[in-house]
């Protein structure tokens, strides 16, 4: 998956630790392939290490929420903590701190790990960590949006420093763990042009960056990082945005990894000699329908569309395997935080009103909405993503049929995402692959509905609210979901989305896996998760198997 559509959303994802996570990350847990028996792997280090990206970093500055930025600066920067899965729980472990204390649900204490440095030879400090604090949540950074429940980053001791959140935050540690610290004096004497070529961030990472082209990233291993050492001794991130491409670097030698982005080809990259490793997280793929205006603030109208889409047939031609389709806005997995069980959660979404493939049922609400002549509606979608143009080709073509016209608007990722973060969302939009980090409603869920949602840098696309949703804000909502008890945001979470299903603001259309591949004589120790790769644990993964 590329980059711009696994985007984190809200500092308020987190949830607590310690939850236990239905079997949709098993494959990612448990380290399942595809197509091939795990390699066996040896110790040995790998001299060079090339791995595929779609497109160049607008930055390499570490306050990115862009997950596949994440991949690349979390080798170079690290966080205070990391998040891991283990035996299906979520786990929070100490890095660069060596100990972390919570007093309460809005503050959390970090004491610094001795002998850490940077790659330039300069000593971790306290300052460096309360700095990059503060940085990611200023209003210029990509990651302010995240951080706005920031109060203060505070040095408290000699390697000491206290964060405070403005409210009780649900899996605050977590939250906080998305932070990247970086060499503070760096940063502010090259505060312009930080994260470009000009100026890259000094980490304490296993890797430093040796320099950045329009092509490529080079890193090198940082001579005075402090902990195990991955086996790479060189990477390097290359853009090869087209598939074919990709599958012949492979073939040729001069690729080692990547990601397959069009999931319908998978099986051809056993071609190339490549190994797959399919993961699962818990992304969502909507269409969504601005009910604020004509013709879709009409329910009938909506609910026309909704039968009017062959979900599990774009599925097929799409990602054959490698996707399912949504119950819900979010897959059942997020629901884990607030449910009594996985199955409680499962037997929920599976109850609640669907929308199947039918034209004749679009066809009888269309006909009782107030537009029963049709309309005209265009449909912006990223030209990068084929399973998009897919989807609105056959929305075109059974709409065509109720004398609705639906023209597809193919747009660059970047025009398409500045588009739908300035909040100009009107008629209909594809909402492809955004990600909870955790298995709570208080963040991908719940950003998704609420009149405080409802404008720039958030995503409730479909400007949809009621007096049920508002009433149940609060239970879900990241700035007061800590102060309401388990049953009671179980009980918000149901309400809130058997509104959504009634209503039909949203179409759930399908959750997929990465599925990323491995050149022969490589392997992965098992599929590199969401966590492993915003946290840099990705590269600890890869492994000789020769």
């Amino acid at each position: 998956m590329y980059e711009h559509t696994r985007r984190r959303v809200l500092a308020g994802l987190a949830a607590a630790a310690g939850l236990t996570l239905v079997s949709a990350c098993a494959s990612g847990a448990n380290g399942g392939q595809s197509g091939h028996s795990a390699r066996p792997a040896t110790e040995q280090n790998i001299p060079s290490f090339t791995y595929a990206i779609t497109q160049m970093p607008t930055s390499l500055n570490s306050m990115s929420t862009k997950v596949n930025t994440q991949m690349i600066t979390s080798l170079v920067t690290e966080p205070m903590e990391r998040v891991a899965f283990e035996q299906g729980t979520v786990k929070i472990t100490p890095h660069l701190a060596a100990s972390v204390t919570e007093p309460d649900q809005s503050t959390v204490v970090y004491k610094l790990r001795e002998g850490v440095k940077f790659s330039d030879g300069k000593p971790l400090t306290a300052e460096d960590v309360a700095w990059s604090f503060t940085a990611s949540a200023a209003p210029t950074a990509e990651t302010a949006g995240n951080m706005a429940g920031l109060k203060s980053a505070k040095v408290t001791g000699p390697d000491e420093v206290t964060v405070t959140w403005k409210y009780p935050l649900v899996g605050l540690r977590i939250a906080l763990a998305a932070v990247q610290v970086q060499e503070a004096a760096f940063a502010e004497a090259h505060a312009k042009e930080l994260g470009t070529s000009a100026a890259l961030p000094i980490g304490t990472g296993p890797y430093a960056y040796q320099g950045q082209t329009s092509q490529d990233i080079t890193l090198a291993r940082n001579p005075a990082y402090w902990g195990t050492r991955p086996k790479p001794d060189a990477v390097k991130f290359t853009v090869i945005s087209d598939n074919s491409a990709a599958q012949l670097a492979m073939r040729s030698g001069s690729l080692q990894a990547g990601e397959v982005t069009d999931l319908k080809t998978a099986s051809q990259w056993k071609n190339s000699g490549a190994s797959l490793y399919p993961a699962d997280d818990f992304n969502s793929n909507l269409l969504s329908m601005d009910t604020s205006t004509p013709p879709f603030d009409d329910v009938q109208v909506r609910k026309a569309v909704a039968h009017a889409i062959d979900v599990k047939g774009v599925l097929a031609a799409a990602f054959g395997e490698y996707a399912k389709p949504l119950g819900t806005l979010v897959p059942t997995g997020v629901l884990a935080g607030v449910a009594p069980s996985p199955a409680e959660a499962q037997a929920f979404v599976d109850q609640l009103p669907r929308y199947e493939f039918d034209l004749a049922k679009a066809k009888a609400e269309l006909a009782r909405s107030a537009h029963a002549g049709g309309f005209d509606v265009t449909v912006p979608y990223m030209n990068t993503d084929p399973w998009q143009k897919l989807l609105l080709l056959n929305l075109q073509q059974n709409m065509k049929q109720l004398g609705v016209t639906v023209t597809p608007k193919p747009v660059p990722p970047g025009q398409w995402f500045q588009t739908f973060f300035s909040h100009q969302t009107s008629g209909i939009q594809v909402i492809p692959g955004f990600t909870s980090t955790l298995p709570d409603p208080s963040g991908l869920m719940f950003s998704f509905v609420g009149k405080a949602n409802m404008k720039a840098n958030f995503i409730n696309a479909a400007n949809f609210t009621t007096d049920t949703v508002e009433k149940n804000y609060r239970a879900l909502a990241p700035e007061s979901a800590a102060t309401y008890d388990k049953e009671a945001r179980w009980a918000a979470t149901r309400a809130v989305l058997t509104e959504v299903a009634e209503q039909v603001p949203y179409v759930p259309l399908f959750t997929r896996q990465n599925v990323y591949t491995m050149a022969g004589g490589l392997t992965y120790l098992r599929p590199p998760s969401f966590y492993d790769k915003v946290s840099g644990t990705w590269i600890d993964l890869v492994r000789s198997s020769k």
